[in-house]
């Protein structure tokens, strides 16, 4: 609750800046996330890709420079199996003694600097680097029984894109990397933006 009313300030912010700033902008991006969750596969069905989404606003600072907040829902990677398959997470072995599923699901809140650069009127290349505040929920389902344990984490992130111009929205893709204490989430990205 507290990360909500964080993002819904820096929004507001965001929005009542553009009465003197010009250039503002919010916008949407469709994810597909690769969740690194360090497990080798051996016999059992692992499943690190998902969709997800992101939310944004940016404030331009200059000509050359943005900042920007953002939410991402990255989805959820699994990894399931009956009794006797195999699996290894740093270097130890572990077996299903019944059947069952472990599934993860991630998003954060961040910020970041977004340097960019006009390759013409309509064409922007942009980088970005940030830090972002996560929470995790890992899911057990067995046979036997359900448990989750959660953990969050601030970490940085990192990406690049291209940005094409249309007025007043904005087609942008890019990739990017979030690091979550250790797991990476490789993350595609496509979407539209709306400039005020």
């Amino acid at each position: 609750m507290k990360k909500l009313f964080i993002v819904i300030i820096s929004i507001s912010f965001f929005l009542t800046q553009s009465l003197r700033a010009e250039g503002i902008y919010v916008g949407i991006d469709y994810l597909n996330n690769k969740i690194d969750t360090g497990v080798t596969n051996i016999s059992s069905n692992l499943d690190e890709k998902d969709k997800g989404y992101s939310l944004y606003a940016g404030m331009p600072i200059n000509e050359n420079l943005d900042i920007e907040i953002s939410y991402q829902d990255f989805g959820e990677g699994s990894l399931s199996g009956v009794n006797g398959n195999q699996f290894i997470y740093q270097s130890v072995t572990y077996q299903f003694i019944t059947t069952a599923t472990i599934a993860i699901s991630a998003d954060s809140y961040g910020i970041a600097a977004k340097p960019k650069f006009n390759i013409n009127d309509n064409v922007t290349v942009y980088g970005k680097l940030g830090l972002h505040s996560w929470d995790s929920e890992l899911n057990v389902t067995a046979a036997t029984g359900n448990g989750n344990v959660t953990a969050d984490g601030t970490d940085i992130f990192y990406g690049a894109g291209i940005q094409v111009a249309f007025n007043n929205l904005s087609a942008r893709a890019g990739y990017s990397v979030y690091d979550l204490d250790g797991w990476d989430i490789e993350s595609f990205n496509a979407g539209l933006a709306y400039k005020f």
